[in-house]
C-alpha cells in the first residue's frame, strides 16, 4: 500500500461520571442568549417610543457582539478536481488554537453526524478552544461521486491521497493566516475511516522537511503534524488500505492512540485487540496507547453519539494530547521563500 501512495505526488510541500440522560453539550453548554422585552409603542409618547426602540437596538448589538465562533460551509478543490465539503469550526485562540478532523464512518455517515446537536464539534470549539475541520469523505454526505454512487478500491485510496490533502492544505492556509496551530492536531475516525486516519498519519510522519537549513531541527517542516488519533470501530478490511501495516509504522513514532469499541460486538473488539497489539510494541508497557472498551451494543459514529461516556473519553484524549501538545507556532513557508 505504501508503494502505491509513494508513487503518487502529493502537493503539500478527554473521564467522567456517565449521565444516560442528556448528551455532553446538552450538559456543559449553557445557551447564551439575551431575552428581549417586546413593548407596545401605541398610545406612548415619542419619546419613550425611542428610547424602547434605543433599548432594543443596544441589545442587538450586544447580541452580535457576544455571538460564538464562527462555523463556516466550505468546498475544497481536490488536486484530481473533486469537489471536497467540509464544515469549518474556527477558533478564537489563533496561533494557539489545537486543530480537530473529525472524519465519519458508515456507508450512509456524514459530517453532520459532527456537527449535530449530538455531535462534538461544537463543544471542541466554544469549551476546549480547537479549530474543527468536519469533512464530508468522497462518497459521502455532500461530496457525492460523478455519476456514481458506489465506493470502488481506489475512492479509499484518494480519500487518502487527496481528500485528507485538502483538508491538510487548508489547514496549512489557516496556519500561514494565524487562525491556528497546524502541528497540534488530533484526528478523530470511525469503523471505515479508521482506516483513512492511519494511512494518512503515515504518510504525514513520512514527509521530509524542507532543505532550507544547514542544520537539520531548524529546518521547516511539512508534515509530522498528527499528534494524536482516537479511533472507534475500527475496520481492518477497508478496500485498498491497510490499516495494521500503517499502525506498525505509527507504532515507532510514539503517538497517543485511543482505541474504543463495544464490548459486545465481537467482530469490532477482534479487530479493536488487533489493531492495540500492531500498536503497542511487544514486551512494553505504552501508556499512550488504550483500548477502550464500552457496554452498550453500538459501533462506529452510533457509539459516539449514543454513548456520553465514549464522548467524554474522546474530549478528554483531545484536550491532553493535542491541546496539551507544547508546539509554539511558526511560519510553515520554506525560508528560502521568506528570504
Amino acid at each position: 500500500m505504501l508503494a502505491f501512495f509513494r508513487s503518487v505526488k502529493l502537493g503539500f510541500d478527554v473521564n467522567a461520571t456517565r449521565h444516560e440522560s442528556a448528551p455532553l453539550m446538552e450538559r456543559h453548554m449553557q445557551p447564551n442568549s439575551s431575552r428581549l422585552m417586546s413593548f407596545g409603542t401605541r398610545g406612548l409618547c415619542p419619546f419613550v417610543a425611542i428610547v424602547c426602540a434605543f433599548l432594543f437596538t443596544a441589545q442587538m448589538a450586544t447580541a452580535q457582539a457576544t455571538k460564538g465562533p464562527e462555523v463556516e460551509e466550505k468546498g475544497l478543490l481536490t488536486e484530481d478536481n473533486f469537489e471536497l465539503k467540509i464544515t469549518y469550526f474556527k477558533s478564537t485562540m489563533k496561533k494557539n488554537a489545537p486543530v480537530a478532523i473529525l472524519l465519519h464512518g458508515g456507508k450512509k455517515g456524514n459530517r453532520r453526524n459532527w456537527t449535530g446537536s449530538k455531535g462534538i464539534a461544537s463543544y471542541l470549539q466554544e469549551k476546549g478552544g480547537f479549530a474543527v475541520v468536519a469533512v464530508d469523505l468522497r462518497g459521502h454526505g455532500d461530496s457525492v461521486l460523478p455519476k456514481r454512487s458506489e465506493l470502488r478500491k481506489n475512492d479509499y485510496q484518494n480519500m487518502v491521497l487527496y481528500d485528507m490533502q485538502a483538508v491538510k492544505e487548508f489547514l496549512l492556509e489557516e496556519h500561514q493566516k494565524g487562525n491556528l496551530n497546524m502541528n497540534k492536531l488530533g484526528i478523530v475516525a470511525c469503523d471505515f475511516s479508521t482506516s483513512v486516519a492511519l494511512a494518512f498519519t503515515e504518510i504525514d510522519w513520512e514527509r521530509e522537511p524542507y532543505d532550507d537549513s544547514t542544520t537539520p531541527e531548524q529546518r521547516t517542516p511539512r508534515g509530522q503534524d498528527v499528534q494524536a488519533l482516537v479511533l472507534i470501530s475500527p475496520e481492518l478490511s477497508t478496500p485498498g488500505l491497510a490499516a495494521t501495516k500503517s499502525a506498525a509504522v505509527i507504532r515507532g513514532r510514539d503517538l497517543p492512540v485511543m482505541i474504543g469499541t463495544s464490548e459486545k460486538n465481537a467482530h469490532d473488539l477482534s479487530a479493536a485487540k488487533k489493531l492495540f497489539d500492531a500498536l503497542v510494541a511487544k514486551k512494553k508497557k505504552d501508556d499512550k496507547v488504550s483500548l477502550k472498551r464500552y457496554p452498550e451494543d453500538y459501533r462506529g459514529m452510533d457509539l459516539v453519539l449514543q454513548d456520553v461516556q465514549t464522548q467524554h473519553d474522546i474530549v478528554d484524549f483531545l484536550d491532553k494530547y493535542v491541546k496539551g501538545f507544547e508546539s509554539p507556532w511558526r511560519d510553515r513557508s520554506s525560508r528560502l521563500e521568506r528570504e
